[in-house]
């Protein structure tokens, strides 16, 4: 019963972390990699308790990032899923 239980739930929580956050990665063909790199994590505990989700452009501007090449989202998730982990990288100039 658990397990199922624990299947379910991790499929729900994968296809709302991929709607907010779209699809993968993103990369622009304009604008060279740079050699500036941000990253941001953060957690929330429970799907609600937390800081909230690193965003793009704070991490580019905390970074001095003007120009953004590449941005890349990754999610990891706690023990029974009761806390993800998100983590957002951009690249730029």
């Amino acid at each position: 019963m658990l397990l199922a239980l624990a299947v379910a739930l991790s499929g729900c929580a994968t296809q709302a972390a991929s709607a907010m956050f779209g699809p993968g990665n993103f990369y622009s063909d304009s604008v060279n990699v740079g050699e500036r790199r941000g990253e941001a994590s953060s957690t929330i505990v429970l799907g609600f308790i937390g800081n909230g989700y690193p965003r793009v452009e704070k991490v580019a501007r905390d970074n001095g990032i003007t120009r953004i090449a590449t941005v890349e989202h990754y999610s990891s998730s706690g023990f029974l899923f009761l806390w993800t982990k998100y983590t957002t990288i951009v690249t730029g100039e």
